[in-house]
């Protein structure tokens, strides 16, 4: 069973899909790596006005903090 099936499962994003995930060391310890990024099909909300808007920028991507599985990091990626 992959990572991605568990999250559709667990902790589904209904404007998002979620990528590969990747599994690595970082100072001496596992942590997995799950990207996520829009649906090809949605339209981005405006942080601003929260409208739909075509989105074509994007910011570097980030790290973000997620529940551990089975006591290894996990973090999603993702390019605001």
């Amino acid at each position: 069973m992959q990572f991605k099936t568990i999250l559709n499962r667990v902790h589904p994003l209904k404007s998002f899909v979620y990528g590969d995930a990747v599994l690595r060391e970082q100072d001496g310890e596992l942590v997995i790596e799950q990207e996520v990024r829009p649906r090809a099909n949605g339209r981005a909300v405006c942080s601003g006005c929260g409208k739909k808007a075509p989105g074509y920028d994007s910011l570097p991507v980030r790290r973000f903090e997620f529940v551990p599985l089975w006591g290894i990091a996990f973090f999603l990626l993702y390019a605001l």
